[in-house]
């Protein structure tokens, strides 16, 4: 065999190997299974931040407990509140999440990131419906981008404007079915945030869609059009005292 030969096949091995190595990292932030619901943001956390450190998360019942929560790198500990329907359905999770530099600063290099987007969790329950809602009633399913991590409108929100209110679901002209999220990201190093107590940066905030929800969507048994989101009640946040 000559060297010229040589050379080409080491260097397409080598490229396999490459290409393989990155797949299988692309693999481990890939769902395999619909996340059971009590480790919803778990899951979330794991897919949105690219990220295999350890998490504790707290499921709260009370929506007065959420909106006073904060996920800290202590855990780190995340948080984690579900939306209900009248009939007691789950339409939407939302998900107090640790940013991706933050863990990155607290557990070293290769630990999470790059920092992903909200839609990125929403696509891959999404890939998982679809094998249960085989015939769907609409012609396409849309993620609408409403979360960007460089648009004014997100570097902007804070607490409790992402918990206001927001259409989470809706359907338009092509009966093509729309569904939003709401997040926003504020980067521990981040030095317009420096103000800010240690436990209020470093976070990646969610609104999600319910898989059941999604289910019950694609195969005309819920209707488009939903709500969620609340405004926090006077009294719900307390701004920590700094030093």
């Amino acid at each position: 065999m000559n060297l010229r030969i040589s050379a080409v096949i080491s260097l397409t091995a080598l490229t396999g190997a490459m290409t393989s190595c990155v797949t299988q990292q692309q693999n481990l932030y890939e769902l395999t299974a619909m996340p059971a619901l009590d480790e919803y943001c778990l899951e979330a956390q794991r897919v949105i931040t690219r990220t295999n450190v350890p998490m504790q998360l707290i499921v709260h019942k009370e929506f007065s407990t959420f909106v006073k929560s904060k996920a800290v790198i202590e855990g780190p500990t995340i948080h984690q509140y579900n939306w209900y329907d009248e009939e007691g359905m789950i339409l939407g999770i939302s998900c107090k999440m640790k940013s991706a530099d933050h863990l990155l600063l607290q557990f070293g290099e290769g630990t999470a990131g790059p920092e992903g987007y909200c839609h990125d969790m929403n696509r891959q329950v999404y890939a998982l419906v679809q094998r249960q809602a085989t015939n769907p009633v609409y012609a396409d399913v849309i993620f609408d981008p409403s979360e960007s991590l460089d648009t004014k409108e997100q570097a902007s929100m804070i607490g409790p404007t992402w918990l206001l209110p927001f259409t989470l679901t809706r359907i338009d002209d092509k009966a093509y079915l729309h569904v939003a999220t709401k997040g926003f990201v504020i980067d521990f190093l981040d030095p317009r945030f420096q103000k800010f107590p240690p436990s209020w940066r470093g976070t990646h905030y969610c609104h999600l869609i319910a898989p059941d929800y999604l289910v019950r969507l694609l195969t005309g048994e819920a209707r488009a059009g939903v709500t969620i989101g609340r405004a926090p009640d006077k009294g719900d946040y307390r701004v920590p005292a700094t030093n």
